[in-house]
């Protein structure tokens, strides 16, 4: 059965999940990239590769929901 709830009370919801999974693909992306840098560039900038799996590690615990 279905409710009739409000078109915000189910868009707001939906879109805020929708700009949070944006926002952990393009991080994804990112250190997918620096994943594959050469460590003289990644040394140039300042990061480790350690740093960048934990990173990964610390964003992977994170659940979008």
């Amino acid at each position: 059965m279905l409710v009739n709830l409000p078109l915000v009370a189910v868009v707001g919801p939906l879109v805020d999940w929708l700009d949070r999974r944006a926002e952990q693909k393009a991080q994804l992306k990112a250190m997918d990239e620096l994943s594959d840098a050469p460590d003289d560039m990644l040394s140039d900038i300042g990061i480790s590769r350690d740093d960048i799996e934990t990173t990964r590690l610390r964003s992977s615990r994170r659940v979008v929901g």
